[in-house]
């Protein structure tokens, strides 16, 4: 009896099969199985020995105090007769004296650093603003503004921080939010996101108001933030501006009451501020040889005596040692379900370490990464960079997603939108490849066999 016949397939077909079904496999797997974000990495370059001195108690990163045992003490301050006072690096608001920095009280008008800093963020400069009835009849310091007033955001912003026009600061709340108490949510939502943890707004203004208050530390990491706005750092520097305007064309000197710019070196900002309850207050910006200092006083009879005396003893005692420039690219992060495996990243403003002069101290800089998976925005938030001294944390700056040759992290690190296209186009792929193999095996069987057939016949 014949036996059965038997299929017979080619060799190339059956390890194609088997080679494409397990690559299926691999391809299902990946794609369904979780892939659990890897813990934080963290790690720290090598330390880098300068002769500098070590920071005191007050010297530590916002909401991370350092531990004092290890470190020196800082020369000693002068008198400050505020009821609260603090002194930080404008750079990474580290803290070289502070007196009750988290005491809460009134601001006054120090408070339209941060109206300025909201209404920079959603008004240009060439934007027209209309005074509203509301605006015109807001009391105390005032720009006279009249119903339907009209007037440049770039003009509003010289009466808002020079003369510290209440009316003013209505107007420029309800152009940027509509109304004065959409405007008091951005001010609180924006001190939420800089870290302001003992701040709250009632008013644009910072006429008296209960719940209406802030720390000195808290305004200073405002301040830090609004001097980072060219539009802002450029008038508060100012000692005078004249504007225009639509009805009252005779009052349009805009002149800076701070008392301070202009009458001590290097100094460029920002804002005075006072009521009968706050008191004087003042917040004071001082730049020499390209490093500032940020200032400020609540409560204090004396702010400017106080603030020049601040000021000095910063510059006189102490001086900055830069451990990574703003915008630089200092490593890689991990990205999880990325096109890109790893994404660079950069400091988002400058690290550095302000220390004693004539003292010596071991710096370092430690780089603590978060887990991220894509998509990834340019410029988001992925970890922070350490300063150490001795090995203490003193500062921290955010590290953020950088650009990688030319395109944005965003699309490099964009996961695929689906299953099935890439994994055909991948088959397609494997297949043509498989398919080229076994024809070019066949054409060089074909050349050997033809060679031999020559050789007999010759």
């Amino acid at each position: 009896m014949p036996s059965p016949p038997q299929l017979r397939y080619p060799w190339w077909l059956i390890g194609f099969v088997a080679i494409l079904g397990g690559f299926l496999a691999w391809k299902l797997w990946h794609k369904t199985s979780p892939h659990l974000p890897s813990r934080p990495r963290v790690f720290a370059t090598a330390s880098k020995l300068i002769p500098v001195a070590a920071p005191v108690t007050q010297t530590f990163v916002p909401s991370q105090p350092v531990d004092p045992k290890p470190l020196p003490d800082f020369p000693k301050p002068p008198p400050i007769h505020a009821r609260a006072a603090i002194l930080v690096d404008a750079a990474d608001g580290q803290v070289l004296y502070a007196h009750n920095p988290d005491l809460e009280l009134p601001m006054a008008s120090c408070t339209k650093i941060m109206t300025a800093l909201v209404f920079c963020e959603r008004v240009p400069d060439n934007a027209i603003i209309v005074a509203s009835k509301r605006a015109a009849s807001t009391p105390q310091s005032s720009m006279h503004l009249k119903v339907g007033e009209r007037l440049t955001a770039h003009d509003l912003l010289r009466a808002l921080l020079l003369r510290s026009a209440n009316d003013g600061a209505v107007a420029a709340a309800e152009k940027a939010a509509g109304s004065v108490e959409a405007f008091v949510a951005l001010m609180n939502q924006k001190a939420a996101e800089l870290g302001c943890t003992h701040t709250h707004f009632m008013n644009p203004h910072g006429l008296t108001q209960k719940g209406h208050y802030t720390t000195a530390r808290d305004l200073a990491t405002i301040a830090r933030a609004a001097m980072k706005v060219p539009r802002i750092r450029e008038v508060v520097g100012l000692t005078k501006a004249v504007i225009q305007r639509s009805i009252d064309k005779h009052d349009v000197v805009m002149q800076n009451h701070t008392h301070f710019v202009g009458h001590f070196p290097g100094a460029d900002g920002i804002k005075t501020g006072w009521t009968v309850p706050a008191g004087h207050c003042f917040v004071g910006s001082d730049t020499r040889n390209g490093w500032e200092l940020i200032s400020v006083v609540l409560n204090c009879p004396h702010f400017v005596k106080d603030t020049e005396a601040l000021m000095n003893y910063g510059f006189h005692n102490f001086e900055p040692h830069v451990l990574e420039a703003a915008g630089q690219p200092v490593g890689v992060c991990s990205v999880v379900h990325g096109v890109m495996p790893r994404i660079p990243v950069r400091t988002a403003d400058r690290l550095e370490v302000v220390l004693p002069k004539k003292a010596h101290a071991s710096l370092g800089l430690q780089m603590r990464l978060n887990p991220i998976s894509a998509p990834v925005q340019p410029g988001e938030k992925v970890g922070e960079a350490i300063g150490l001294v001795n090995g203490v944390p003193v500062v921290q700056v955010p590290l953020v997603a950088a650009f990688g040759d030319g395109v944005a992290v965003k699309e490099l690190t964009k996961a695929p939108s689906s299953f099935w296209p890439p994994l055909l186009r991948d088959a397609a792929i494997l297949a043509l490849c498989l398919v080229s193999f076994r024809y070019v095996a066949g054409i060089g069987a074909f050349a050997k066999g033809a060679r031999r057939r020559w050789s007999r016949l010759s």
